[in-house]
């Protein structure tokens, strides 16, 4: 009779379990957060990337100032949280990624082959690991992609694109401004088909720098509100660079 009751006991103990797995480590996004390590209020901060990795690491990011741009390190720490506001561990970090909604959605997002959006190689722009006891991990790069965020040279950062921590597919919603980082990306990697190519990269790069038209921000990789020889320089760099 005892060994029934304690066979008994430890089948209610193994369903309790399992029903608290069932909702233990599933994050709440309204409660999870990423936040920037040098995020400055309505101000944004780019990165440029390249499909093979050779772009910036997140601690060169760039920053407008009034004549030129400054160095900001643009690292994201990202905390995720269940419904308990309990750290949920070990989350996959190839489940943690990053992506660009448009300020402005275009009626076709190729248009011109000049996609709106970080546009990443296969798990090109994930964290750089699962999270942590505390339920945190980091994005510090750099990143393998291609494509561009949404900016004009407008003197309001408010109205450019914004970068998102993605959960499983989902945007973490928790913090300030609902989530939204004003972090910026582009790439040598113009159309963003994962490689630098002279038949499409090179010909969008030289119908916008130098521009007579005026500031394109696509190939203003070094960010310093002008499009000039440095510039250049970075996308010659990434000639016939490709996604690995």
């Amino acid at each position: 009779m005892l060994r029934k009751n304690i066979v008994g006991l430890l089948i209610c103990i193994a369903a309790m379990g399992f029903t608290t797995l069932g909702f233990a480590g599933i994050p709440e996004l309204s409660l999870c957060t990423a936040e920037m390590q040098a995020a400055t209020p309505d101000s944004n901060i780019n990165v440029y990337n390249a499909p093979d990795g050779s772009g910036y690491a997140m601690t060169e990011g760039r920053m407008l100032s009034t004549a030129a741009g400054t160095w900001e390190d643009a690292t994201i720490t990202v905390t995720l949280l269940d419904s308990g506001s309990n750290p949920v561990f070990s989350y996959p970090f190839e489940d943690i990624w990053l992506e660009n909604p448009p300020a402005t959605p275009p009626p076709d997002p190729n248009v011109n082959g000049d996609p709106t959006g970080l546009i990443a190689c296969p798990n090109g722009n994930t964290a750089d690991a699962s999270t942590d006891l505390n339920g945190q991990t980091t994005f510090t790069g750099p990143f393998l992609a291609g494509g561009h965020v949404d900016y004009s040279l407008d003197d309001n950062d408010l109205n450019d694109g914004r970068t998102y921590v993605m959960v499983s597919g989902l945007p973490i919603t928790g913090g300030a401004n609902g989530g939204a980082l004003q972090l910026l990306f582009n790439s040598s990697d113009i159309d963003g088909d994962g490689q630098w190519t002279s038949a499409a990269d090179v010909i969008l790069f030289s119908a916008k720098y130098p521009s007579a038209a005026g500031y394109n921000y696509n190939v203003d990789y070094y960010f310093d509100g002008i499009n000039e020889i440095s510039d250049l320089v970075l996308f010659s760099a990434a000639q016939n660079v490709t996604c690995p």
